[in-house]
């Protein structure tokens, strides 16, 4: 049933108006940022040059070519669906496009967030704080290109549609987040805890019908491409830097403590992948578990049990990002006619989780390095608190056990006895070569190519007896590796080690220069 709107004062939305104004006014001289992401990978994907866009070096190569300096892009995340989105903004140069995308961005919000403040009846208490609360998250939308403020309208009026009792509505607007950003696929779990079948099942369709389209647009090579090669190595948080505590995650910090890289990552606490594993599994089902904990009570409104997946699918996601956090306006919507003491603990999380410089943290003590991540399942807590669930320890255990056992197979996996050539951090590094018998390496980053000389001697080098055949290394017929990262150009030097560039533990091709001794 409808909820019937009380007077409510829309003098906080007008202040909000002119704040994303004048973020798009300042943006126009901004550079093109994670919009050059968008753009250009989408410009590629339409062409069919899937291959172009997840290879990072070779996307940014195009992008010089075109005559753009001072960028440095990266589509991992994006799935195909994106150049769908984008499509209608590429008639436009890239950097009108963006001013053109951000206007678009920024009004669909505004206009989503008024008619849910008037559905909902949000009191104006709330709504006076949203510019000062999201304000770093708000200017990081509209200064980076970024697609979030989109994703907020597409989720919330998708909800505002499923209330209403608008199931096509509902499922296309939902569908099309789910394809566009992967990660809002938490809204069919909401769905089917509900025990709304018949609406989940529209919003698969849904789905089906726009990869289908996307398919029929970007190939269905580009999708198998991306659904087997990228999205795996993605969800385990592998973009460029895999254990970058910038992106706030439980991924990010469990990696950190139990995963060991003798050059990212070699101070662990405990190396150990069995008991990372483990911890993971436990932390996702608990976390799915409470949310149908508070989907299934019947005294929760379904607004509280909608906010929570979105803050699940958030403390889900391997990969955080400030310009992300505008997604937590929902819960804090959804909190808005709960007692006072909800509200206002709510609304001071959100203000620390918002506005905390992650970036000055870098030489804190590891632990430490975490505060967003800490901030938001507190925040989670007060949701928990506000449905008054307790933890359904049955349906806990099931997702745990089937997280775990989906993980299998990287407990089983073969050992790698490769090891780093080099040890220290490397940018985008894309080939080598000998040069005076000194091994010589090129990488990439915004402001183009770079070459770098090494102590490493070479005094002889062939690639007689070594090759790479399906993604792994040989030596005459002897098959030398079993693992899944990406490998490439092979040499056997000074006699005794076969070296080659690997992208293990990095992000998809974002190679390292590795080595393994050759056979006796």
């Amino acid at each position: 049933m409808k909820i019937i709107a009380r007077n409510t004062s829309y003098y906080p939305i007008a202040f909000l108006v002119v704040l994303l104004g004048y973020f798009i006014y300042a943006a126009a001289g901004a550079p093109l940022s994670d919009y050059a992401n968008y753009y250009f990978g989408s410009q590629a994907l339409l062409h069919g040059n899937y291959l172009q866009v997840y290879d990072t070096y070779s996307l940014n190569v195009m992008i010089a070519e075109k005559g753009f300096t001072r960028v440095f892009a990266s589509c991992t995340p994006f799935p195909p669906f994106t150049s769908v989105v984008i499509a209608p903004f590429l008639l436009l140069p890239v950097v009108a496009s963006k001013i053109v995308f951000n206007i678009f961005s920024a009004t669909l919000f505004v206009w989503v967030l008024v008619r849910t403040i008037k559905y909902f009846s949000i009191p104006s208490r709330v709504v006076w704080f949203i510019p000062i609360l999201f304000f770093i998250p708000l200017r990081n939308n509209i200064f980076f290109g970024q697609a979030y403020l989109l994703l907020f309208a597409l989720l919330l009026e998708g909800f505002i549609a499923y209330k209403k009792g608008k199931p096509i509505a509902a499922s296309l607007l939902w569908a099309i987040a789910i394809v566009f950003k992967v990660f809002p696929l938490l809204v069919l779990f909401f769905l089917l805890a509900k025990k709304q079948y018949k609406q989940a099942m529209y919003c698969f369709a849904a789905c089906i019908l726009l990869v289908t389209a996307s398919v029929v647009l970007n190939t269905l090579a580009s999708w198998q491409y991306y659904v087997f090669t990228i999205f795996p190595r993605a969800n385990m948080g592998e973009l460029n830097n895999s254990y970058i505590y910038l992106h706030q995650s439980a991924l990010m910090l469990m990696k950190n403590l139990f995963v060991y890289d003798e050059v990212q990552n070699p101070q662990v606490l405990y190396n150990s992948l069995p008991l990372f594993i483990t911890i993971m599994a436990l932390f996702k089902g608990a976390l799915l578990a409470c949310c149908v904990g508070i989907t299934l009570n019947k005294k929760t409104s379904s607004f509280i049990a909608f906010a929570a997946w979105i803050i699940a699918s958030l403390l889900l996601s391997p990969n955080g990002s400030s310009y992300s956090l505008v997604l937590l306006l929902i819960p804090l919507l959804a909190l808005g006619n709960s007692k006072p003491v909800y509200v206002y603990v709510g609304m001071a999380l959100i203000f620390l989780i918002c506005t905390i410089p992650i970036q000055a943290l870098a030489q804190w003590p590891l632990l430490l390095k975490f505060p967003r991540l800490y901030l938001m399942l507190l925040f989670f807590v007060v949701l928990l608190l506000v449905a008054r669930v307790r933890f359904p320890l049955k349906v806990g255990f099931v997702f745990w056990a089937v997280l775990l056992f989906a993980d299998l197979p990287k407990l089983i996996a073969p050992k790698d006895d490769s090891t780093y050539l080099l040890k220290q951090k490397l940018p985008l590094l894309y080939e080598y070569t000998i040069k005076n018998n000194r091994l010589v390496y090129y990488y990439w980053d915004e402001k183009g190519s770079h070459e770098t000389k090494t102590d490493y001697e070479v005094q002889t080098a062939t690639t007689e007896d070594v090759y790479i055949k399906n993604n792994q290394l040989y030596y005459k017929d002897k098959q030398l590796t079993a693992s899944p990262d990406r490998k490439q150009q092979v040499l056997l030097v000074n006699g005794t080690d076969i070296i080659y560039l690997s992208d293990k533990n990095r992000g998809f091709k974002f190679y390292a220069l590795r080595r393994i001794p050759k056979p006796s």
